[in-house]
């Protein structure tokens, strides 16, 4: 079979989980059928992961298309990348390059895919939506994501396919070693540890989760004593730098300051899921989170809100709980009937871990992404 060229088209350099849903799907292709090659910005970790990883990178900063100014020149640049690498079929991965891919598509005579990793937050237009007649297929990592282009009173249109962002469930699993964080942070073997990890954003909840400490530990007779709550990432935008302050103040406050752990980003993440008792999610709205999957591969029961596409990967009962989003009090219920039930909680583990790796794994996220390709490029 003949390699083909994919073309990965991305508007910025920094690593969150969109991007490292991108770079496990590539790492995972057929290198002998596949072979992906970038256009992005070259400043940042995402170019310096992906030279790490052998992978050729035309460097290019996309600006935004309606300022038209700029536009020409980055069209060209890549029309000459992509003659000059043999390019089979283009494949956007964020918002900004999906009008690049589509122009480039036109202007080369190749297929076109759009890949969809959010929802929209208090947009009244939806412009994807809008111009979804371009791309040549869709990939939504959610259906919650796959309804946005959803007609009135009609069906999701067949060139919407849902594919699950997947997980590397070798990578993540439950017999990584829990003490070696537990011990660098100095959390007692006794102590049951709750813990979020998300980039530092208001619409990550951050606030609920703190609110939900508070009631936990002066609900809770022994709370105090055998319970830390650990809040593991940081800022990745500059709109939230300023987060992590106000989070610390909110957290001295609230007087629970001695027991929430401020982590900072981490690259040892299957230890910190592994150093974790119960795992939380408190995003008001969240596509298919990445965090959700790899703490459901590492066997941790998983309390999430009840928003976006968290109830396709949550069953409520089975691999955690569901909660609205905001609700203090329901999350702070919910954790305590974990920590006061261990059996429970590590049925729900377990119960995730089956869950992630028969529905969520990374193999089965390439061979269906590869297989949209098999279908989209020319024979």
């Amino acid at each position: 079979m003949p390699k083909y060229n994919i073309l990965y088209l991305h508007e910025t350099a920094l690593i969150s989980g969109a991007e490292n849903s991108l770079l496990n799907l590539v790492n995972k292709l057929d290198r002998e059928v596949f072979n992906p090659v970038f256009a992005c910005p070259g400043e940042g970790p995402l170019p310096e992961k992906l030279a790490q990883m052998g992978i050729k990178v035309c460097f290019v900063d996309f600006p935004q298309v309606r300022r038209l100014f700029g536009v020409l020149p980055v069209v060209k640049k890549l029309r000459g990348f992509i003659s000059e690498n043999n390019i089979n079929l283009l494949h956007s991965n964020s918002i900004r390059t999906h009008i690049y891919a589509a122009i480039l598509g036109k202007l080369a005579g190749l297929p076109v895919i759009w890949h969809q990793r959010n929802l929209l937050i208090g947009e009244f237009i939806d412009p994807d939506r809008l111009l979804s007649f371009l791309p040549d297929k869709i990939i939504c990592n959610s259906y919650s994501v796959a309804r946005r282009f959803q007609r009135k009173g009609g069906n999701i249109p067949g060139k919407v396919q849902v594919v699950f962002n997947g997980v590397d469930t070798e990578k993540f699993h439950p017999q990584c070693n829990a003490n070696k964080l537990r011990g660098e942070l100095g959390i007692k073997p006794e102590e049951i540890v709750i813990g979020i990890a998300s980039r530092f954003n208001f619409n990550k909840g951050h606030e609920t989760f703190l609110q939900a400490s508070k009631d936990i530990l002066y609900g809770m007779a022994q709370a105090k004593k055998n319970v830390k709550f650990l809040v593991v990432g940081g800022a990745v935008f500059d709109e939230d730098k300023s987060r992590e302050n106000d989070l610390r103040k909110m957290a001295d406050n609230l007087g629970i300051k001695n027991s929430i752990i401020f982590t900072g980003f981490r690259q040892d993440m299957p230890e910190v899921y592994a150093s974790m008792d119960i795992f939380v999610v408190t995003s008001f709205l969240e596509a298919c989170g990445r965090v959700v999957l790899e703490a459901m591969a590492s066997g941790k029961p998983v309390i999430a809100t009840n928003a976006g596409g968290n109830p396709e990967m949550i069953k409520d009962g089975i691999n955690g709980f569901l909660f609205e989003p905001g609700n203090v009090s329901a999350l702070a219920e919910k954790i305590t009937l974990l920590v006061n039930n261990i059996t429970l909680a590590n049925k729900m583990g377990e119960a995730g871990r089956k869950m992630a790796k028969e529905n969520f794994g990374i193999e089965k996220n390439a061979a269906q992404t590869q297989k949209i390709y098999l279908e989209l490029i020319p024979k």
